[in-house]
């Protein structure tokens, strides 16, 4: 499962979800972890935190409220093993570890490290990945395009469904 921020003006538009330049950025990365050629989303069920276009920012944070209780009946039913979230809010909506986006990115983490029992009655394991913008300029540092390289070997296990639950 990939939880993004909300659908934009392209996403409208194409009725599609990603379906701007981002989604074309999401797909390449999709593409280095092992998805297929043709249809690299195959078998990842694709969300965002908010449902509907907004402009203002001011308002994500009421929006990303009502909206989570359609967000973790999603996750509730696809019961996936790996979320994968795009930019800092999804990671923020969905973060159970005291680690911030920063530090946290890259870098898979299992809900038995951090919970007891998980809200969800269930464990998966959490990545979180930096939003693919064109204006994210997180991805011209050579480091951090490592980084984010590096995780997608925990990507392809997980599409392999080679990844165990701690």
């Amino acid at each position: 499962m990939i939880v993004g921020q909300g659908p934009g003006k392209a996403e409208l538009r194409r009725g599609r979800a990603f379906a701007g330049q981002s989604g074309k950025t999401l797909d390449s990365w999709l593409k280095s972890a092992g998805a297929g050629e043709d249809n690299p989303r195959a078998g990842v069920y694709l969300t965002s935190i908010i449902k509907c276009c907004h402009e203002v920012q001011r308002d994500f944070a009421a929006m990303a409220h009502n909206c989570a209780p359609f967000l973790q009946r999603q996750i509730e039913i696809i019961r996936p093993e790996l979320v994968i979230t795009l930019g800092v809010q999804a990671y923020e909506h969905l973060r159970f570890a005291p680690v911030d986006f920063d530090s946290a990115l890259c870098t898979p983490v299992h809900t038995s490290e951090y919970l007891l029992i998980s809200q969800l009655q269930f464990g998966f394991w959490l990545l979180p990945w930096p939003h693919p913008s064109g204006l994210n300029r997180w991805h011209n540092s050579a480091e951090n395009r490592r980084r984010l390289e590096a995780s997608f070997g925990f990507v392809r296990q997980a599409l392999e469904g080679n990844v165990e639950a701690k």
